[in-house]
């Protein structure tokens, strides 16, 4: 059968367009970034095989922290909990939640488990936006609200953040004054259960 120079163009077009939606796909589809996760989350494959999408986590969770992930987040990702220390510090450490963990208990399916210990991330400074920084010192907040005495040091009247010692627990995050907040909590050396 003979096909069109016309024909041929439009399903070239086709096909190009398929090849290119099938290369985007994987990546729009798996997570895009390494979400901060509840404490005592799983490994990320498992924790998205695992994770039944149910919000108990969310429900138990006193300071708000815990959120659910959005399309923008990759479509596995859609409807897991996520920490979002702008909502709330996780208080999993030194904090309401320290042994007990509600988050875990009411996670149904193994997606969150005991683990080894707390560390859900590491928090971040932008040090153009940060008010210590900015005006040669001023501000401690951060250092003031942080659980964990190693994992801010106080030089020259500015904050220096250890994220070897930081637990992910978003204090700082929460409490900063900056307008935007100079800190942020990612998911950088988090502990996760096998």
């Amino acid at each position: 059968m003979k096909i069109g120079r016309r024909t041929f163009l439009r399903l070239l077009a086709q096909f190009s367009a398929a090849g290119v939606l099938v290369g985007f796909i994987p990546t729009y589809v798996k997570p895009w970034k390494t979400l901060v996760r509840p404490p005592g989350a799983v490994e990320e494959d498992l924790f998205l095989a695992r994770c039944l999408r149910c919000g108990r986590c969310l429900e138990v969770c006193p300071t708000g922290a815990v959120t659910l992930a959005g399309v923008e987040d990759g479509l596995m990702a859609v409807g897991t909990p996520t920490v979002d220390a702008l909502r709330g510090p996780c208080e999993a450490f030194a904090g309401r939640c320290d042994g007990l963990l509600p988050c875990v208990r009411s996670c149904p399916s193994g997606a969150l488990q005991w683990g080894r210990g707390i560390k859900i991330g590491s928090a971040e400074i932008d040090r153009t936006l940060c008010i210590a920084w900015k005006r040669n010192g001023g501000c401690l907040v951060c250092k003031e609200v942080c659980p964990v005495p190693e994992a801010i040091q106080v030089g020259e009247k500015k904050p220096h953040f250890n994220p070897d010692a930081c637990i992910g627990c978003g204090r700082c995050a929460y409490a900063c004054p900056a307008k935007p907040k100079a800190l942020k909590v990612t998911s950088m050396g988090a502990l996760r259960t096998r």
